[in-house]
């Protein structure tokens, strides 16, 4: 796995490589100090992920990072930043970035975001997530709208199957199935789990048990 991390300060490029390195043993780094270094790196490598920094030489917001997200492709970019507000939060998801995450986030949630990212999913900070919400309430979501991955977990959902044994089946921490229920909540408008089945199976995404 390559992953190419994005930021100006040495010190942080490094911590983060490090935690990085750890939780996920035999990746490979390549790393950037500008934007013009991050899209030269892109067209020189196709990592599996990428880490960018939200205010460095070159950027200028949510359009930097969607030249960002143009030129990574198919691959996942997330943002950090030790500073942003709701609305920038909301404009970067709006671009494509697949999530957000706060300088200031400890090392454990760093590598339950990041692998939640590189299952498929978008990680956003709780105190975020009100800003990328659509005010409207949302069409029902049909079977087209989600994954194998995300359809299988609601057949499992709806069977009543915890989030650890959901975690168990796919090989994933606990913590990384609740993001994906969160965010999968969130696309059908519900608030818990009985809902969330019955939003499905209405909507044709999975059968009825």
């Amino acid at each position: 796995m390559l992953i190419v991390i994005v930021d100006d300060h040495p010190l942080y490029l490094d911590a983060i490589e490090k935690l990085l390195g750890r939780a996920f043993r035999g990746t490979k780094f390549r790393t950037a100090t500008s934007l013009a270094d991050c899209l030269q790196v892109l067209a020189e490598s196709e990592p599996d992920l990428v880490l960018l920094d939200y205010s460095m030489p070159g950027m200028q917001g949510p359009g930097s990072v969607g030249s960002v997200v143009l030129a990574a492709g198919a691959r996942p970019v997330m943002v950090m930043s030790g500073v942003a507000k709701s609305s920038d939060v909301a404009a970067c998801i709006a671009v494509g970035a697949k999530g957000f995450l706060p300088k200031t986030a400890e090392g454990k949630l760093v590598a339950d975001a990041v692998s939640l990212v590189l299952h498929g999913g978008t990680y956003v900070p709780v105190e975020f997530m009100g800003a990328i919400a659509s005010p409207a309430a949302p069409e029902p979501a049909s079977i087209d709208d989600f994954s194998p991955r995300e359809v299988e977990m609601l057949k499992m959902l709806a069977a009543g199957a915890s989030n650890k044994e959901i975690a168990r089946h796919f090989n994933l921490q606990e913590v990384t199935v609740k993001f994906y229920m969160s965010r999968l909540f969130r696309r059908l408008g519900v608030k818990n789990r009985s809902q969330a089945t019955a939003v499905a199976i209405r909507s044709g995404t999975i059968s009825a048990v």
